[in-house]
């Protein structure tokens, strides 16, 4: 109930309701390439109606379906089928309340709806991995605090590195609580090959019209992206909605724009992160690494500026 409850706190007028059901029907990406062997699933977003959800006993109710669902998809997973037929049992059930397990446990520690933190990532999570690595679930009742959840090292890592001490529960759940922090992906479904390093744009530029209504709905104070394919994307979103700052024009056109981003971290202009205005609402934009490369280590530095923009 209390991630219900978080979701409302940004979607009170049914914007955000509506943006979960239109993202949970759409089949952009096999229509538009329908030549391609990797075409991503839509398995992950349930529409979530929180114009409804308006009292308690509509919560609970709504609760109660999310729990069988929930034990259906965990004796599914289990039952030693193939990825077919999965699929083909599937149906309408979803594998989180609203967007990801990310967002579900951001919006458990939700108290308002002012967002100071939102992150953009690349894709979600490829669907051979999902189905064959048994200590890397993603149900949404699953508790953040056993071993066998989706708090990999990306969500390790950045929090790690972002509040500047080894990783603790406490600390994050603190974190979310005061900055109302919101993530999300450049890709919504599923997919793409099954090599995890492996993308490809134009199912992000499918799906780029539901991540720039969602930075309309949510109005974040900073936003955050991970990798080049989140950065890129974040960059055309915020060109196309008009800002005309030259690093943003080169971030949009590059394909390896975090190389470009070196001679920006280094700029004493961008020291306050890069501007932009969006659907009338003033933001600060900061690319980061994928946290969860190996090779981390090497751009510290990354979260000195992200630090200044929190006020951290």
């Amino acid at each position: 109930m209390s991630i219900i409850k978080g979701y409302g706190l940004i979607g009170r007028h049914g914007d955000l309701s509506s943006l979960l059901k239109k993202i949970s029907s759409c089949g952009s990406c096999p229509s538009t390439y329908q030549q391609r062997t990797d075409k991503p699933i839509n398995c992950l977003v349930r529409p979530l109606p929180l114009f409804r959800l308006s009292n308690k006993a509509h919560l609970s109710k709504y609760s109660i379906r999310i729990k069988r669902d929930d034990t259906f998809l965990r004796n599914l997973f289990r039952s030693g089928l193939n990825i077919e037929q999965i699929l083909g049992k599937l149906g309408s059930a979803k594998f989180s309340i609203g967007l990801n397990p990310w967002l579900d446990r951001c919006m458990l520690f939700r108290k308002s709806k002012k967002t100071k933190l939102m992150i953009i990532g690349i894709d979600y999570k490829h669907f051979r991995v999902f189905h064959c690595q048994k200590r890397d679930q993603n149900f949404p009742l699953d508790s953040y605090k056993t071993q066998n959840n989706i708090w990999g090292p990306t969500w390790r890592r950045f929090f790690g590195n972002l509040l500047g001490k080894p990783y603790n529960d406490e600390s994050v759940n603190a974190f979310l609580r005061e900055y109302g922090v919101f993530i999300t992906n450049s890709m919504l479904c599923f997919g793409g090959s099954e090599n995890p390093s492996d993308h490809f744009y134009g199912y992000l530029q499918c799906c780029r019209n539901h991540i720039a209504e969602m930075i309309k709905i949510v109005k974040p104070e900073v936003i955050a992206s991970f990798g080049n394919y989140g950065c890129n994307n974040v960059a055309s979103i915020l060109v196309e909605g008009g800002n005309d700052d030259p690093v943003l024009h080169k971030l949009s056109k590059s394909r390896t724009p975090l190389k470009e981003m070196k001679s920006v971290v280094r700029s004493s202009k961008y020291a306050q992160g890069i501007k932009a205005r969006y659907e009338f609402k003033d933001m600060l934009f900061w690319p980061l690494y994928q946290p969860a490369r190996s090779h981390l280590y090497r751009y510290d530095s990354d979260y000195d500026n992200l630090h200044k923009l929190l006020g951290l």
